[in-house]
């Protein structure tokens, strides 16, 4: 009971180390109380194997039942700072289960006397259930206490996030760097007559081998953010340039069926990405055949990314894909569960397996900021000025708290606060529509040849004014026509699907649309996708981001 300001973890599964690890990075003081079901000193003994004395001393691991109130009071949550509900490894139905703890959780946090929400954490194992989660909003009973939120809460799935750190803004704060699948950048260059456009002939495709959690985390998140500056709805359907995604699978005829009915809509409302479905061993003739003939397409960018279950499968596949491969310098992606000798062999490779990186590590794969909802509370905030509340309509919002950023004054405070107020009583679904629309800004970034990185101010950095000093008006439409199919294909992932009335029920909207087709129809809706590219430098910096020129790294 003397200890307060404190992390409580509930559950021990794989992820645990990994937690406990960014925990104490970001507090060394605080003190971490675990419960589990597994036997406590079962518990220690991995805690003690895999993590320094130093963070070892701060974890207090209790036994006990995770689903039981009175056990969890233990835990001293109404003091905490934090609540993490993991599960328990190998426990069948875990993820409803952590759904029924989340309620236990806040029943034991009481009221909030200072009106400060806790954050509560909760993990999911299941894809399905995962993307079900995320499309409703949890009746008031499970986070409420007299009708009042005294909870905040924040699911995820660990192979979403070890997706997004791979090719979205969060590989900024990687440990490990991966190229991104636009390795040679898609530009908007200037013409000979003047004017701006996007001329490459390059085009990503991306070969993912094994169709398990990992495999489909991977398929989504290229859905949200493969949309490049090349792809012209005005030219025929024959000569537009599409990002290519194959999906390699000894199973694939049992398993395509059921991913396609909990996302009916990708293969006819994402326009600018082609997916195929290929029953087949990425080891055969025929697989041998086509990767050869993709590695050795000029205009083809391919990445080959192994998430087959068995790592040492995982490694020989990824170490012996076709020698094409590996001379036109494609890039390889390996899978493994855990960090070993080999792994690191490999990555440190400069020869022959130069473009070949293991990744999907668990015991160092997750980072505690792709959790936290700075950046998309600011996104939700320009859009609530913007649009939602008349009585808060101002474009330059973001502009005028990044202004007033770096001393604190009290207009930042009470903007930040306002922020934090209108992301609190979003809905369930509209918060991760604006967590997703984070993912792309390192594509659009690329587009315009400046990187993404944590800021240490730099006098080289891109500054926000020229970042929009830099955006002709032609350039502005090419990467608006980005954000417009980004924000098709978020959407259609999401459940929506195209249809002449908007309905939040039944997840249809009229504005799934080719990008012309909007230009023509609704052109006032442009607008929006507008403001998305213009405070994009505004976001990244209040986040604690900078832009720099890759031409300079």
């Amino acid at each position: 009971r003397n200890i307060t300001q404190h992390y409580v973890l509930i559950g021990f599964n794989e992820l645990s180390i990994n937690m406990i690890r960014e925990l104490y990075n970001e507090c060394s003081s605080a003190r971490i109380l675990l419960m589990s079901g597994i036997e406590a000193a079962t518990v220690c003994h991995r805690i003690q194997s895999a993590l320094p004395i130093e963070i070892e001393r701060q974890v207090l691991v209790y036994f006990g039942n995770i689903e039981s109130i009175e056990e969890l009071q233990r835990l001293n949550i109404a003091s905490a700072s934090e609540v993490y509900v993991l599960g328990d490894e190998e426990r069948c139905g875990r993820d409803a289960k952590n759904i029924a703890i989340v309620h236990l959780v806040s029943a034991l946090r009481g009221k909030c006397p200072d009106g400060k929400v806790m954050p509560v954490y909760v993990q999911f194992d299941s894809i399905p259930s995962y993307s079900n989660i995320q499309k409703m909003n949890l009746p008031p009973e499970v986070f409420c206490i007299e009708g009042k939120p005294n909870i905040f809460f924040r699911p995820f799935n660990l192979h979403e996030n070890l997706a997004r750190q791979l090719w979205s803004l969060y590989a900024a704060d990687s440990e490990r760097y991966y190229d991104p699948l636009d390795y040679r950048p898609i530009s908007i260059t200037q013409q000979p007559d003047g004017s701006w456009n996007a001329t490459s002939q390059d085009y990503v495709h991306l070969v993912i081998v094994g169709f398990n959690r990992m495999g489909r985390s991977l398929l989504l998140e290229a859905l949200r953010i493969c949309h490049y500056a090349n792809y012209d709805d005005r030219l025929p359907t024959d000569e537009r340039i599409r990002t290519r995604i194959t999906l390699v699978d000894r199973e694939m005829e049992s398993q395509k069926d059921y991913f396609k009915a909990q996302f009916p809509y990708i293969e006819s409302q994402i326009d600018d990405i082609e997916v195929e479905y290929c029953h087949d061993d990425i080891c055969s003739t025929a697989m041998r055949t086509r990767l050869q003939q993709w590695a050795q397409n000029k205009h083809c960018m391919l990445t080959v990314a192994i998430c087959v279950h068995d790592p040492d499968l995982s490694l020989s596949l990824g170490l012996n894909l076709p020698h094409e491969v590996y001379q036109h310098q494609c890039r390889v992606l390996i899978r493994q569960d855990f960090n070993n000798d080999l792994s690191s062999i490999v990555d440190d490779e400069q020869g022959r397996y130069r473009y070949v990186k293991v990744f999907g590590m668990v015991d160092r794969g997750m980072k505690k900021n792709i959790l936290q909802d700075k950046l998309a509370l600011y996104v939700n905030y320009l859009y609530d000025c913007c649009y939602t509340d008349e009585s808060l309509k101002q474009k330059e919002v973001l502009r005028k708290m990044y202004e007033s950023y770096g001393n604190h004054s009290a207009d930042f405070i009470l903007m930040n606060h306002q922020a934090q107020y209108l992301w609190n009583k979003l809905s369930e679904p509209l918060r991760w529509a604006n967590r997703y629309q984070l993912d792309a800004y390192s594509v659009f970034c690329r587009t315009l040849g400046y990187g993404i990185k944590r800021s240490e101010r730099s006098p080289a950095r891109i500054s926000e004014s020229m970042f929009n000093e830099n955006l002709p008006s032609q350039v502005l439409c090419l990467l608006v026509r980005m954000e417009k199919y980004r924000w098709n294909a978020e959407r259609t992932v999401a459940g929506w699907r195209r249809a002449e009335v908007k309905d939040k029920v039944f997840l249809q909207h009229p504005l799934i649309m080719p990008f012309n087709e909007l230009l023509q129809k609704y052109p006032e809706e442009v607008e929006k996708d507008a403001d998305v590219i213009l405070n994009l430098p505004y976001v990244l910096a209040l986040g604690g981001y900078e832009l720099y020129k890759l031409a300079d790294q």
